[in-house]
Formats: structure tokens, C-alpha cells, sequence
């Protein structure tokens, strides 16, 4: 660069010269801090359930290093049957949500099926109502005792026994999978929305039908969205902490969840965390192992790319008659999946006892529960903190989230690519096993810090845990922002904290507005996590619920997750709204 004289060429390399010719910019460090210590703290909680693995005893006391909890754990036989009991729910749970979610994304992507914003949205639904309210609705509709369904059968047909039972392994991987079908057709659904359909209209040319064009053309060309989908909810599946808990647990039915759950709840005796440990080792090997085809497919799905730079414009697949079966199919998993639990659990909160629906029974509802449950002290606090999680964990999501995707996508910083892997990690691992670890450090730290039992231990496993989600959300956004608008800020001396502030966050606004609503739902929707961490100071709706339920209050149990519900629809229902909106901005 001579003076007076400036090219193109020096003005495109200044901005990496001016950290070398001017002052240091803190506020660059200051974000990698940001990053680090999130991914820092993700990576210390994970070694400390290995760490719990190896010790004895209680927090805080000292104990040698041993592998006694490893071999407890190997020789006892129940756990192999504990291991069977969660394969089989996991492959129940796939064999349910993957089909229905792959039968839907084509309906609603590939076929000229009549008002398919209003299916998405029936779709969608299901996020109103928590995972674990659908397995209580179900409870109060097939289970062999109290079952109105069933009870309402034996006494009208004269049936000698219940003729269903959910309480069953295929129950629970019935209950599970129909809540799962909107996240496979989420997943589905964007393979085939952008697939060239030039083969499929090739072989309509030829004379080949819808069923054969579907299973020979256009499902091998999903195939890689579909086996990750499958991978993805095996996972969860193994994870899963709430059919199984509602469901299962009193039925004497244990996945890797509910038996970890009673390690470090037992009804007698102290909490078993070393071999709490070894078993959560042993999930999180076993998670990250079944991440390594998931890893496979998307590394191997240039194969199947056959998107190219020619437009092209879909024609919809005519189904004439069939549009009612597509919608026929719709309508039955809204009832399946909404409407069914909602009624069972309506119906056991206005009886003083489950009965069969009768007019004897229609003479007995009242809305007693329901005035004596709006003076509980207990839920309203239950409520109150619920909403504070709302705010407060999407909040701190977006700030460290943001500070790890800024460095992995907008800095120079040597191993960046770790912190994108680090806060991947909690999505394989079960959740289950972060709150275990939080609660084990809260409890070694208890006399400097007092951070076990509130709320606050709360807002740290929410936000680590769901990390990731918004890690992966940003990473995109932030990518479609080119360098060039942040290097003429730098030229303009602008610090990399006011060029976040002024020009990224501006520019990605819809993306951020997307993760924080997306983040509120879900700390809205927390069982695992809350009730692993639950006191009676930290308290939530979900918390107070599953208090009722496993005191033996079914029906208190009902009409709270009943209120939930309606109270909390308004406000979900719109945060939904707008984050499905914001979505569609950052992907146009």
C-alpha cells in the first residue's frame, strides 16, 4: 500500500491487519470467553458422571477409585432385562412415528391434498399439550383397572377382563411413537421438499404407478433422511423419560430412564450415584455410538444429491379419491395424539373416582377439584416458576449460543470446530444424565455455593442441555451473512461486540426469535430434567403434576394437567405461531 494510493486488494486485507496494528480488541475475547466456558462446562459435567462412575459412597466424601459399580452393574441380570425392556420400547416407538411422519410428509409435500396448512397445523398440535400429559390421558383411558374405556367395554359387553392394556411395553412405544410422528414428518418432510422430482414424472411417463414410482423412485432417494430420522428417534426413544415413568414405572415396566431415576430416588436408603454413573456411562457410550451411522449417512448423502442449479417446478401428485383417505388418516392421529388423551383426562377430573362413562357417571361430575385447586399455594408457585423458566432459559440459550456459533462461523480461532462438537453433545446424550451430573456438582459445591434445589439449578441444566439446538439454528443463520458488511465495520475501528450488536444480530433476527421461542416451549414442556432436580423451592407446573400423580392423586393429577393446558395454550400457542413464522423468514 503506498500513500495516497489504495487498491481493492489492501482494503480487502486491513481488516486482518488492524488487530495487529491497532489496540486489542477485549470485546472479541470476551465472546470467545462466552464460548469456551459454556463448551467447558458441557465437557466438565459429562467427565463427572465417568468420575461418578469410579467412586463410593456419598458427594463430597472421599472414596478410592474403583470399578465396583461396573461390576455391580454387569452381574446384576435385571439390568440386561432393563436393557431389553428399552430396545424394544425404542423399536416400537420408531416402527410407530417414522411411517406416520413419512406418510404425512408426502401427503402434505408431494400430493395435491386439499388444505395443507391447516393438516401442518393439526400437525403441530401436539406441541400444546407435554409428552407426559399424553401418557396420563392415555393411563385413564386403556389401562386395564381404571381405564374408562375399558371398564366402559367389560361392563357393556360383559367381557371378563380389560381388553386392552396399555401398561405394556407396545404401549408405551404406541404412546411415545404418535408423539414423535411430527418430528419425523418435520425431518421427512424438508428431504422431499427439496428434491428435483424430474425421475418421478420420468416414470409417470412410463406408465408407472403412484405405488410403485413411491417405493422405486422416490423412497430410495430419501432413503438417507429417513434412516437419519430413524437413528435420531432411536435415540430419544432410549432416552425417554416420561411415557416410560408414567406408564411403565408403576407397572413394574424400567427403561435406562425410569431405573436411573430410582438409583438416585430410592424409596429406601441413600441415592446410589456411583452406580447412577456406571449406568450413565454406559448410556452415553452407547448414544454416541449410535451416532456414528447417523454421522455416516449425512457424510455419505452426496449419492443421492440430485438437486442441481436448473429450476424446476413440483407437480403434485393427484389423488382423487384418496384425498379422504389422506385426510381420514390426518383426523385419526389428531384423535389419537390430542383429542383421546385430553377427553380421558377431562373425564377423570370432574369424577370422585374413574368409573365408565354412564349417566350414573355423568350424575357424579362436579368441578370441585377444580375450585379447590386454584387456592393451592403449591401450583401457583408451581406456575409462577414455569413462566420465569420460560423467559429466563431462552434468554441465557441465546447468549451463549450465539457466542459459540460467532466463533465457529465468523472468527479465525484455531480448533473452532470443537466448540461446534462440544455443544452438540448433549443432544445424544439423555438428558436424564445431565441433571444427575448437575445435581451431583450442586451437591459438592452446596457449602460454597447454594445453588441445589433452586431454581436457578434449573436454568443451568435447561440451558446446557439445550445448547446445541440453538448452536446449530444460528451456525446457519449467521453463515447466509457475508464478511464483507463486518469488514468495513472493522476498517470503521467498530469493536466485534458492537459489530454483533449493529450488524449480525440485526441481520438474523428471525433466527434468534425462532430459537428463543422454540427454547421457552420446551423448558414449558420439561419433565426429565425437573424432576430429577425438584424441591419444593424450585417447583414447576410439570414437577407439581408428577407429585400428584406418584402420590396417588390421579384425579388431582388430571385437573392440573388439565388447567395447564388451558391456561398455557394461549401463550404457547401464539409463541408457536410466531416462531413458525420467523422459520419461514430465515428460510426464505
Amino acid at each position: 500500500m503506498t500513500a495516497g494510493n489504495t487498491t481493492l486488494q489492501d482494503l480487502d486485507t486491513a481488516p486482518r491487519l488492524l488487530p495487529r496494528l491497532g489496540r486489542v480488541d477485549w470485546s472479541q475475547t470476551l465472546i470467545v470467553g462466552v464460548a469456551v466456558a459454556a463448551a467447558a462446562t458441557i465437557v466438565i459435567l459429562l467427565g463427572l458422571i465417568v468420575w461418578m462412575s469410579l467412586r463410593t459412597g456419598v458427594p463430597a466424601q472421599p472414596s478410592p477409585y474403583t470399578l465396583e459399580n461396573y461390576h455391580t452393574l454387569l452381574s446384576d441380570p435385571y439390568n440386561y432385562e432393563v436393557l431389553g425392556t428399552t430396545l424394544a420400547f425404542a423399536l416400537v416407538t420408531i416402527a410407530v412415528a417414522v411411517p406416520s411422519g413419512a406418510v404425512f410428509a408426502w401427503l402434505l409435500e408431494r400430493t395435491d391434498l386439499p388444505g395443507k396448512t391447516a393438516a401442518a397445523t393439526l400437525l403441530s398440535m401436539g406441541i400444546l399439550i407435554p409428552t407426559f400429559l399424553k401418557a396420563m390421558g392415555w393411563v385413564f383411558l386403556l389401562h386395564p383397572r381404571i381405564g374408562a374405556l375399558n371398564l366402559f367395554l367389560v361392563r357393556v359387553v360383559g367381557l371378563e377382563s380389560s381388553p386392552f392394556n396399555i401398561a405394556t411395553v407396545v404401549g408405551m412405544g404406541f404412546v411415545q411413537g404418535i408423539t414423535l410422528a411430527p418430528v419425523a414428518y418435520v425431518m421427512v418432510a424438508a428431504a422431499l421438499r427439496r428434491m428435483n422430482p424430474a425421475l418421478v414424472e420420468a416414470a409417470a411417463v412410463h406408465g408407472v404407478g403412484i405405488v410403485r414410482s413411491l417405493l422405486r423412485v422416490e423412497l430410495p432417494l430419501v432413503w438417507p433422511a429417513i434412516l437419519s430420522v430413524m437413528i435420531w428417534l432411536f435415540t430419544i426413544a432410549i432416552a425417554a423419560f416420561d411415557v416410560p415413568a408414567v406408564i411403565g414405572m408403576t407397572n413394574n415396566i424400567f427403561t435406562f430412564s425410569t431405573a436411573l431415576y430410582f438409583m438416585v430416588n430410592p424409596a429406601e436408603g441413600l441415592p446410589q450415584y456411583g452406580l447412577s454413573g456406571a449406568f450413565g456411562t454406559i448410556m452415553i457410550g452407547l448414544s454416541l455410538f449410535l451416532m456414528i451411522p447417523y454421522f455416516a449417512a449425512l457424510r455419505h448423502s452426496h449419492r443421492y444429491q440430485i438437486i442441481s442449479g436448473k429450476g424446476y417446478q413440483t407437480r403434485p401428485i393427484e389423488l382423487g379419491r384418496w384425498r379422504l383417505l389422506g385426510w381420514g388418516a390426518l383426523l385419526l392421529y389428531v384423535l389419537l395424539a390430542v383429542v383421546l388423551p385430553l377427553v380421558s383426562m377431562l373425564w377423570a377430573s370432574l369424577l370422585p373416582y374413574m368409573q365408565a362413562p354412564s349417566w350414573r357417571a355423568l350424575a357424579s361430575l362436579s368441578l370441585e377439584r377444580y375450585t379447590s385447586v386454584f387456592v393451592d399455594d403449591a401450583l401457583i408457585t408451581s406456575g409462577l416458576n414455569t413462566l420465569f423458566l420460560m423467559f429466563a432459559v431462552p434468554t441465557a440459550i441465546l447468549f451463549f449460543s450465539a457466542a459459540i456459533s460467532w466463533v465457529v462461523t465468523r472468527s479465525r480461532l484455531r480448533g473452532r470446530m470443537v466448540l461446534d462438537a462440544i455443544a452438540f453433545l448433549p443432544h445424544p446424550v439423555p438428558n436424564l444424565l445431565f441433571a444427575l451430573a448437575i445435581a451431583y456438582l450442586a451437591l459438592v459445591v452446596s457449602h460454597v455455593v447454594p445453588l441445589y434445589g433452586s431454581i436457578h439449578l434449573l436454568v443451568l441444566a435447561y440451558t446446557l442441555v439445550w445448547i446445541g439446538f440453538g448452536t446449530r439454528t444460528l451456525n446457519s443463520n449467521m453463515l447466509q451473512v457475508h464478511r464483507e458488511l463486518e469488514e468495513a465495520a472493522q476498517v470503521g475501528g467498530a469493536s466485534a461486540l458492537r459489530i454483533v450488536r449493529k450488524i449480525i444480530v440485526p441481520l438474523i433476527r428471525p433466527g434468534l426469535v425462532y430459537v428463543w421461542i422454540w427454547t421457552s416451549l420446551l423448558a414449558y414442556r420439561e419433565l426429565t430434567m425437573a424432576v430429577l432436580l425438584s424441591s419444593p423451592e424450585n417447583q414447576v407446573i410439570s414437577t407439581f403434576i408428577w407429585g400428584e400423580w406418584t402420590g396417588g392423586g390421579l384425579g388431582d393429577a388430571a385437573t392440573a394437567g388439565i388447567l395447564m393446558v388451558v391456561i398455557m395454550s394461549p401463550l404457547v400457542a401464539g409463541f408457536w405461531t410466531v416462531a413458525r413464522r420467523q422459520l419461514d423468514v430465515a428460510e426464505s
